[in-house]
């Protein structure tokens, strides 16, 4: 049996699909939020082009630890979890340059021609480029258990902090 692990092809295969990710970030409070997004991965930081206005750009700049869950919409036992540090590369400002290029290729990603339009359509609102540094990235690929769920002596570790 395979530990179902996701190798580093299936994992790349799987963030280069047009999949809505869900973001996680810390509140003002302490407590997770999460967030769908668009996303691209370039093999080593995830970029996201952002409103400014967006709470979740507020949350990165005060509290840089995030986490981003990709799952295959066909098949949820594949997926990438990604923990990391988020930092706002630009703005807010108009799209324009890197990331106006960035947003153009999300939006043809994600909802085509439509999406084009709409970033023509919103150019000068104020947006923020956000990169995303991976501490850790992982991939699961199977519906089989884990070995260490197998495992029947104890957790070392009960509160999951590994």
């Amino acid at each position: 049996m395979t530990d179902g692990r996701l190798g580093p092809d299936a994992q790349a295969a799987l963030l280069a699909r047009p999949i809505v990710g869900r973001l996680a970030t810390v509140d003002p409070d302490g407590y997770p939020a999460m967030v769908p997004i668009w996303f691209e991965w370039d093999g080593a930081a995830v970029w996201i082009v952002a409103r400014a206005r967006s709470r979740y750009v507020d949350d990165i700049r005060r509290d840089a630890r995030v986490a981003l869950s990709i799952v295959d919409p066909d098949d949820p036992d594949v997926r990438v979890h990604i923990r990391g540090r988020a930092e706002v590369v630009t703005g807010p400002e108009p799209l324009e340059g890197e990331t106006l290029a960035l947003a153009r290729r999300l939006a043809e990603r994600y909802e085509g021609a439509a999406g084009l339009a709409y970033i023509e359509d919103s150019r000068s609102w104020l947006r923020c480029l956000i990169r995303i540094d991976p501490d850790r990235l992982t991939g699961w690929g199977s519906a089989d258990w884990h070995p260490r769920y197998l495992d029947p002596t104890p957790d070392p570790d009960p509160g999951g902090t590994r």
